[in-house]
């Protein structure tokens, strides 16, 4: 009989950060996950990224002592969260939308030019919205997690979003 743990390391997928940004919908300066990624579709990830030593973000937080926001931190989670279903033959193509997060937390800073490794896996998906547990880590030690849920749609240009709080509601994935 095979495990699940076999059934899963044979399906995991090693992306080069060609095949990250390829599969992420984002664009510099807004694509934040830039190293290599490990996925199991639909079920976890673990990716790396690497803030720049330049990002405009360091300039004004903090002047003298420059930290990535916590809120950069948290987007590159969601990228690495998304790169489990952009996988997925059903959501192949699509925008992942991040709707929502529960239980962020801060444990270490994390400073300009620093390696960041995430870790994640799929908590569970209804009605088109999945949830995942997400963290961020640095040296080995725990940075940042939260728990994010997000939705796929098919791509779509901004003309298309007039009085939409998101397109596509009918065709989500998965």
């Amino acid at each position: 009989m095979v495990s699940e743990a076999s059934m899963q390391a044979q399906s995991a997928l090693r992306l080069s950060p060609e095949q990250v940004r390829e599969l992420l919908p984002q664009k510099e300066p807004f694509l934040f996950v830039n190293g290599p990624a490990d996925v199991v579709p639909g079920v976890r990830v673990a990716a790396q990224a690497t803030y720049l030593e330049d990002s405009s973000f360091y300039t004004g937080h903090f002047p003298g002592f420059p930290l990535t926001p916590g809120v950069i931190i948290i987007e590159t989670m969601a990228q690495a969260a998304s790169l489990m279903m952009l996988t997925t033959p059903r959501c192949s193509g699509q925008v992942g939308y991040f709707v929502g997060i529960k239980e962020a937390r801060f444990f270490k800073a994390v400073l300009p030019g620093t390696v960041v490794e995430l870790t994640g896996s799929i908590v569970s998906i209804r009605h088109g919205v999945i949830e995942s547990n997400m963290e961020a880590w640095t040296g080995g030690v725990r940075a940042a997690t939260a728990i994010l849920t997000c939705t796929f749609r098919p791509h779509r240009s901004s003309s298309d979003l007039k009085g939409e709080d998101l397109p596509g509601a009918s065709r989500n994935c998965p």
